[in-house]
């Protein structure tokens, strides 16, 4: 099969760079018109395309910067139908009891599938994590990270509650995912007790510190105590005087502060180069349910406030089919047809695609950005689409090409 190829496609402006810009034509939804050619997997040429506004538009495959395969497809066996936040964690914890290394993997080898087929060209997962666990399971996890490592950068985060991290099994796991590339996880929801959660979070930070591994912290993830997590992660950090690559997961809470307050948590985030990762779809079905409240107030992270801060924002897709959203399907354009809609954000905008495309791959540490341009991969994906309004119908025809192949 060849990897090379030619076509004629739209492509958003600020996800494409092009020498010969002057003769570039831009619609009124800042999509270009292009011609593309491809040899052996890269780009080799872009060109303007005049007199003729081609029926397919095309982007870089996708990035997911927070999913949970371990627990993906689970609904069916484990439904939360009170469908609040409380449901999900003790319905999850039934989940734990019946969980083996085969049933994980079989879930995560179902998820990797679906999310190729779709779209995706990277993702990182978090996996649930406590003390009674065999790490048979994280051994099989990185061998399937090396079997799909051709068609996709796979990432794990051992999810844990923070105090696994000041253990023996916690170091011992600190030593594993440091050989292999994984990432320490962890979860800061309030209420909790801040003199605790410091120390905990101290012993976290210095042994990521101690095995050179990242941190991503499912933080904040609630409507009440807004920014209480944050502010005692972004005071341990002084503590400490300590410089890690640092996620913030949800950071649902921090909408219910003032615009001066987030400004001044952003900028002291955007200081310590901590990333966030946005994720609306379960913050908005799970938080805030009152059953005697006709209130419609949902806890998401204030991207733009963020971004105004410097802080590099994402957005993620968060739980397939499981206890905590029962939707979704490892489709990127799934995620994007909610999650626009509902944050009130302009496809046609740069700062909105780089919360899908570009923040992403920085966040993954990933050598490519996402941007078009010659010398870049043949990694895309193409709709039979003519507008952002076809983006976002129901009825999406794609072609996937990964390294030049045409994939599906």
């Amino acid at each position: 099969m060849s990897n090379s190829g030619t076509a004629e496609v739209l492509i958003p402006r600020s996800l494409c760079l092009i020498e010969d810009f002057d003769n570039l034509i831009i619609d009124e939804e800042d999509l270009c018109s292009i011609s593309i050619t491809w040899e052996n997997g890269f780009v080799s040429e872009l060109k303007p395309l005049k007199n003729k506004k081609p029926k397919n538009i095309l982007f870089p495959r996708f990035v997911e910067t927070h999913s949970h395969f371990d627990k993906s497809f689970t609904w069916g066996d484990f439904p939360n139908l009170e469908s609040n936040y409380e449901g999900a964690l003790s319905v999850n914890l039934e989940e734990h009891k019946t969980r083996t290394t085969e049933k994980v993997i079989k879930r995560v080898e179902k998820s990797l599938i679906l999310a190729i087929k779709n779209g995706y060209r990277a993702i990182r997962s978090h996996i649930d994590t406590y003390q009674s666990q065999s790490f048979d399971v994280w051994i099989e996890l990185f061998k399937l990270q090396k079997k799909y490592s051709s068609k996709l950068t796979l990432q794990f985060v051992a999810l844990a509650p923070l105090e696994f991290w000041d253990t023996s099994n916690g170091e011992d796991l600190a030593k594993i995912l440091s050989f292999y590339g994984g990432i320490l996880g962890g979860v800061v929801v309030p209420p909790f007790n801040k003199k605790e959660t410091s120390k905990f979070l101290s012993k976290m930070l210095l042994l990521a510190s101690k095995h050179k591994l990242e941190i991503d912290l499912h933080i904040d993830e609630s409507s009440i105590q807004p920014g209480a997590g944050i502010n005692v992660l972004l005071k341990t950090i002084d503590k400490l005087k300590i410089s890690i690559p640092i996620t913030c997961s949800h950071l649902s809470s921090l909408i219910a502060l003032k615009e001066s307050e987030i400004a001044h948590i952003g900028k002291k985030m955007a200081e310590k180069n901590i990333k966030v990762v946005a994720l609306p779809l379960t913050n908005f079905w799970l938080l805030n349910r009152k059953k005697k409240s006709t209130s419609l107030k949902r806890p998401v992270a204030p991207i733009k406030q963020l971004q105004k801060s410097h802080v590099d924002v994402s957005i993620g897709s968060d739980n397939v089919q499981d206890p905590w959203y029962p939707f979704g399907n490892f489709d990127p354009f799934y995620m994007m047809s909610c999650s626009i809609p509902m944050l009130q954000l302009n496809p046609w905008e740069r700062m909105t695609l780089s919360s899908i495309f570009l923040a992403p791959s920085r966040l993954l540490n990933l050598k490519w950005d996402g941007l078009i341009e010659k010398g870049c991969p043949a990694d895309f994906v193409i709709l039979d689409a003519k507008r952002w309004a076809d983006v976002f119908s129901s009825t999406l025809k794609r072609k996937v090409f990964i390294k030049g192949h045409l994939h599906c």
